[in-house]
């Protein structure tokens, strides 16, 4: 990463992501008998008007999960202006650190019953040559999914997956860097 892409990256704004979940959470609760009543495709996020909160939801739920694995504060910035969603960043000593992250999500079964990680993983061709970004995908299915295995060459300098683990998400897990030495970390949502 060249100095240029890092003194912008200095430039954007960075959100809290314990903060937005609260938030989130909040709307949730106040917009139950709304919701209730909603479409699915609007419960979920899955319209094209809202997929990019679905997005920043993933982004903020990433970033804090990735802060506590790591045991940094962690913000994230939703940039898409290269080949990621958006930057996560911290601050150690006196130095800023940035991560440019791509999201992916192994979608509901109910949406397409065909999907697979691998199947998901052998598309990222068209990102193309080695990249530093960090690939984080959420697996949005029910079951249980074998992480610990060995994993196809991809164009990203990581990959993270991350779901909720408990009815309500109300906890999730992270594991990573699943291309490296992986782990496994639990994080409630935060309230």
């Amino acid at each position: 990463m060249g100095d240029v892409t890092i003194n912008y990256w200095r430039t954007l704004t960075y959100h809290d992501p314990a903060r937005v979940l609260r938030e989130l959470r909040a709307v949730e609760h106040g917009m139950a008998d709304v919701l209730r009543e909603a479409d699915n495709d609007v419960r979920s996020l899955r319209t094209p008007g809202l997929k990019k909160f679905r997005e920043w939801r993933d982004a903020a739920i990433f970033t804090y999960g990735m802060g506590l694995a790591q045991g940094v504060k962690m913000g994230y910035a939703t940039d898409e202006s290269g080949d990621d969603d958006f930057v996560a960043a911290w601050i150690l000593g006196d130095e800023a650190f940035f991560c440019p992250v791509q999201l992916k999500e192994l979608v509901p079964e109910d949406r397409n019953p065909e999907a697979t990680i691998d199947g998901l993983l052998r598309k990222l061709h068209k990102y193309g040559a080695q990249t530093r970004t960090v690939l984080a995908v959420r697996l949005n299915r029910e079951g249980h999914v074998i992480l610990d295995r060995e994993w196809p060459r991809i164009p990203f300098a990581q990959l993270w997956f991350f779901w909720a683990s408990a009815p309500g998400a109300a906890e999730w897990s992270i594991y990573g860097d699943a291309l490296g030495k992986p782990g496994q970390w639990a994080f409630d949502y935060p309230t």
